[in-house]
C-alpha cells in the first residue's frame, strides 16, 4: 500500500497516527521529555519533513492555490485567464504584485516551516538512542528537504534568513543572509548528505543518493556554477539507476509513479485516505481556471522537427481562430508532447463527445492545461487523488547537464547532441544533426537547450525560475501580451488581464511585510523599499 509520507513507521502504522501527529504546528510544540526518545520518534519527526512538502503553496495545491504545479500560470506557458484578477499569485502574473501579496506571503510560511521541521529534526535526533547508521540516513533526507527549500528561497526572494538551528523564542528574528553565502553552504551540505545516502531507497519514495546529486546540479546550475552542476548531473547519469519512461503520454500518471525516471517525487495516496494531491483537481471536464497559451502551443514543433512556420506539414484550418470554433487542424501532426501537455481543439476528454471545449466555459485562450489531469478520474476522486507530483525527473537532468556543458564553453559537442536526442527520440522527434545540423554555436546550441527544456517540462514548476535565471520574463511578458492584443480582432478569446515588467524587481520577490514588521533585524530588498 502506498503511503502519503513514504514510511512504514516500524510497527507503528502510519495511518493511524499521521494526522493527529502532523496537526501539531512544529514539532518545537511537543515536549522534548515525552517525544524525541525512541526510534519511532525520530522516524516520526522525518514523516513531518517529508509532508510539509505536500503544502498547497509547495508541492500540492488546488486551482486556487499556487503549488508548483501551478507555478507556470505566472509564465509565458499559462494563466488564469478565465479566472483572473483573484487566484493566488494573479498580481505576480500580472506584474502588480506587493510585499503584502498572498502568495508573497504564503510561499515563504511553508518554505521556513518545512526547514524549521527539518533543522528540528537534526538537532533532536543526536539525543535519541538509535543506530547511529540510521540516525546519520535520517539526518541526510532532511538535510535535502531543507536544501530544496533554500533553493526555492534563493530563486525568489534572493538574501533570506538562513537558519540550520531549531528556531525558538532565542533566535526567532534573523536578518538576512546573502544569496551566494546561502547557495555555498548548502551545495556542500548536498555533497556531504549524497555521501551519505543509498543509491536505492531505504523504502519506497525516500530522498536518494541521486536525488541528493541532482538537487546540487539543480542549485548549481541556477547560481552559474556550471563545473559544480555538470559533475554532479554526470554522477547522476553513471550510476546507471535512471532512464526515461518509454510514453511520455502516461508518464504523469500513476501507471509511471515508479519508473526509473522519477528521481524524486512528493507522494500522495488516495482517493478516499484523507491523504491525497488536488493539483490536477477537475470538475469532469477540462479546468477553464487554468489556461495555456498559444505561445506554449506553437513552441512545440511538427513533426519534422521544424517550428510551425517552416515546416511542410502543418496545416491551418481555413478560418484560423477567428470563428466560434478555434482551429484543430494546427494541432495536427506535431510534436506528441503537444497533447499530453495541453488539452487542444480537437481533443476529447474521456468519454465526452465534445471535440472543443468540455468544461464550464471555453477557455480565453482556446487551449487548456492537460498534463497530470486525469479525464477518467471522477471530479470527487480528482480532488484527493493519489498521483504523486514529480520534483525531479531523469529528462531534467540530461537537459540541465547539456545546459551546464555548453554553458562551461567547454563541451564535447556530440555528447551535447546525445543528451538532447535522447530526450527528443523518447517521442520519437527528429535529432539535432537531421534537423538544425552539425556545427551550432553555442548560442544556437544554448537557445536549442532552452526550448526543449520548455517544452518537455512544461508544468511542472521550472519556467518561472528558467525564466529568472535566464532573465527572459520581458521576453515572457511580452508573449503574452502579443496574445492578448488578438482580442481586438477576434473577440470571445483572449480577454486578458494586462501583464507588466517593472524592471529587475520583477526578478526578486519582496520579503513579506508581515515579516518585515515581525522581525526587527529583517530588511527589505531595496527594490521593494
Amino acid at each position: 500500500m502506498k503511503k502519503i509520507l513514504y514510511i512504514t513507521l516500524l510497527s507503528l502504522s502510519l495511518g493511524a497516527c499521521s494526522d493527529d501527529f502532523l496537526d501539531r504546528h512544529s514539532l518545537t510544540g511537543i515536549s522534548n521529555e515525552t517525544f524525541w526518545l525512541t526510534e519511532q520518534d525520530a522516524m516520526m519527526g522525518l514523516t513531518s519533513c517529508y509532508d510539509g512538502l505536500q503544502n498547497n503553496y509547495l508541492y500540492n495545491g488546488g486551482p486556487w492555490e499556487k503549488g508548483f504545479a501551478m507555478m507556470d500560470n505566472l509564465t509565458d506557458n499559462g494563466g488564469h485567464f478565465n479566472w483572473d484578477g483573484w487566484m493566488a499569485g494573479f498580481d505576480i502574473a500580472t506584474g502588480t504584485h506587493t510585499p503584502s501579496s498572498g502568495l508573497i506571503g504564503s510561499f515563504w510560511s511553508a518554505s521556513y516551516e518545512v526547514i524549521n521541521r527539518c533543522n528540528t529534526l537534526i538537532t533532536r535526533i543526536e539525543g535519541v538512542d538509535m543506530d547511529a547508521e540510521k540516525k546519520e540516513l535520517m539526518k541526510a533526507e532532511a538535510v535535502v528537504i531543507r536544501s530544496l527549500m533554500y533553493t526555492n528561497l534563493t530563486m525568489t526572494y534572493n538574501d533570506v534568513p538562513f537558519t540550520r538551528e531549531e528556531r525558538g523564542m532565542d533566535n526567532a528574528n534573523t536578518a538576512k543572509t546573502p544569496r551566494k553565502e546561502i547557495v555555498n553552504v548548502v551545495l556542500a551540505d548536498l555533497r556531504d548528505a549524497a555521501a551519505k545516502l543509498p543509491i536505492e531507497a531505504a523504502s519506497r519514495g525516500r530522498i536518494t543518493k541521486g536525488a541528493a546529486l541532482s538537487l546540487l546540479g539543480r542549485l548549481a546550475l541556477y547560481n552559474e556554477q556550471w563545473d559544480v552542476a555538470a559533475q554532479a548531473y554526470q554522477a547522476v547519469i553513471s550510476s546507471g539507476k535512471y532512464g526515461l519512461y518509454n510514453n511520455y503520454g502516461t508518464l504523469f500518471s500513476q501507471a509511471a509513479e515508479n519508473s526509473n525516471e522519477i528521481v524524486f517525487s512528493v507522494r500522495f495516496e488516495g482517493p478516499g485516505l484523507k491523504e491525497g494531491s488536488s493539483f490536477a483537481a477537475h470538475y469532469d471536464s477540462p479546468l477553464e481556471a487554468e489556461n495555456g497559451t498559444l505561445d506554449l502551443a506553437k513552441s512545440f514543433y511538427c513533426l519534422d522537427g521544424k517550428p510551425t512556420h517552416t515546416s511542410s506539414v502543418y496545416v491551418e484550418g481555413v478560418d484560423d481562430l477567428q470563428n466560434n470554433r478555434p482551429d484543430s487542424k494546427r494541432y495536427e501532426n506535431r510534436d506528441p508532447r503537444l497533447k499530453a501537455t495541453l488539452f487542444v481543439p480537437g481533443m476529447k476528454w474521456g468519454s465526452s463527445n465534445a471535440e472543443f471545449f468540455g468544461g464550464a466555459a471555453p477557455s480565453r485562450s482556446t487551449v487548456y492545461v492537460y498534463k497530470y489531469f486525469n479525464p477518467n478520474q471522477s471530479s470527487n476522486d480528482a480532488w484527493d487523488s493519489g498521483q504523486d507530483f514529480y520534483v525531479i525527473r531523469y529528462a531534467e537532468v540530461l537537459l540541465s547537464l547539456a545546459e551546464a556543458l555548453v554553458q562551461s564553453g567547454t563541451y564535447n559537442q556530440q555528447e551535447v547532441y546525445g543528451l538532447v536526442d535522447q530526450v527528443r527520440a523518447r517521442v520519437a522527434m527528429p535529432s539535432i544533426k537531421d534537423v538544425e545540423g552539425m556545427n551550432l554555436s553555442k548560442t544556437q546550441l544554448l537557445d536549442l537547450i532552452k526550448h526543449e527544456r520548455r517544452v518537455e517540462t512544461a508544468f511542472e514548476g521550472l519556467r518561472l525560475f528558467d525564466l529568472y535565471r535566464w532573465k527572459e520574463l520581458q521576453d515572457a511578458v511580452n508573449h503574452i501580451e502579443a496574445e492578448r492584443a488578438l482580442f481586438n480582432n477576434i473577440g470571445t478569446y483572449f480577454l486578458y488581464e494586462k501583464r507588466n515588467f517593472r524592471g529587475e524587481q520583477e526578478y526578486i520577490w519582496p520579503i513579506p511585510q508581515a515579516e518585515v514588521d515581525a522581525n526587527s533585524q529583517l530588511e527589505q530588498h531595496p527594490l521593494w523599499k
